[in-house]
């Protein structure tokens, strides 16, 4: 997040924040920061690469997340690697982060034994993330016990020490019912100890008990690699997973401090671009123009309240 008293992001300024960085892998990247707003690949899931691009400029966003089968689908509509470039560079947008690696799992409980060579989607992330510049790939894991602090450090490190190779950050997901919530993943980050390693902060598990509200609060900046925002709807939950995938709410329309999450990262020094992911069916059957601007709109409203 911006630090006290930066100006609050408008629509359509947001992309001469950018900064340069030339990284490892075949262009240029484009290293997005606090003050920049993304568009996550959940608030938009469906859309056509050329699509996403035009509603995120029309949302007043700098930059998009991906998630990895957006590269092929856009490969099956007859679109180059060169040719989603190109799409970016006219949009004027960049890429923050390509999700997911699922399956590293064995890796985390395994160490280094597991974690020798990258897993299939490993590879692939990188893949994707060398072919559009994006600057973070990140790493969740499913329900089960909590998982080993030592091994998953280890292995953790390791996918570290490869991503770097690329010039790319790594960042944990974490979630109530996942086998790293969000004080492991915290953990797991400090003993891998790697620059390029942290944590992703999705304000919709964050609301959620364990809450990591003190947790957030105490983390070095730095470890704070990507920042997802969506509010939580009132009363029960019920299946949390169905409700995560399906009924999130557009910032300030929930119950979840978000405020409360922006001034807490403020006060930490985090660097990460500000996110939106939603994912809601009633959003989702809007035209993409439509939910960009909702949702553009609705981060820059929640930014302006949390930082007067």
């Amino acid at each position: 997040m911006a630090p006290s008293g930066r100006h609050t992001p408008q629509r359509g300024t947001q992309h001469r924040e950018w900064r340069r960085v030339i990284c490892p892998g075949p262009m240029a990247r484009a290293r997005l920061g606090p003050g920049d707003l993304v568009l996550c690949p959940g608030t938009l899931p469906r859309a056509p690469f050329r699509e996403r691009a035009a509603a995120a400029r029309a949302g007043g966003f700098a930059g998009i997340g991906l998630w990895m089968p957006h590269r092929k689908h856009a490969h099956a509509e007859g679109l180059s690697d060169a040719d989603l470039r190109a799409i970016l560079a006219d949009h004027g947008l960049a890429v923050s982060d390509v999700e997911a690696i699922t399956d590293f799992g064995p890796c985390f409980r395994g160490g280094s034994a597991a974690a020798r060579e990258p897993t299939p989607l490993e590879r692939l992330a990188y893949e994707v993330a060398d072919a559009v510049g994006a600057t973070t790939v990140t790493v969740v894991e499913g329900s089960g016990a909590p998982m080993e602090i030592g091994p998953a450090a280890d292995a953790f490190g390791l996918c570290c020490d490869r991503a770097a190779a690329h010039g790319l950050d790594v960042a944990i997901e974490f979630w109530s019912h996942s086998s790293i919530d969000a004080e492991r993943a915290a953990a797991i980050v400090a003993a891998a100890a790697r620059v390029n390693g942290g944590l992703l902060v999705d304000t919709w598990h964050a609301h959620h008990p364990p809450r990591p509200d003190a947790l957030i609060g105490s983390l070095p900046g730095t470890r704070v690699k990507s920042v997802q925002i969506s509010d939580v709807r009132g009363g029960d939950v019920g299946d949390y997973l169905h409700a995560t995938m399906h009924d999130r709410e557009l910032p300030m329309r929930g119950i979840a401090d978000l405020v409360g999450v922006l001034r807490r990262l403020d006060a930490i020094g985090a660097r990460a671009p500000l996110g939106i992911e939603v994912l809601s069916d009633a959003l989702h059957a809007l035209p993409p123009v439509e939910i960009a601007r909702r949702a553009g709109d609705a981060l820059r409203a929640l930014v302006a309240t949390a930082r007067p």
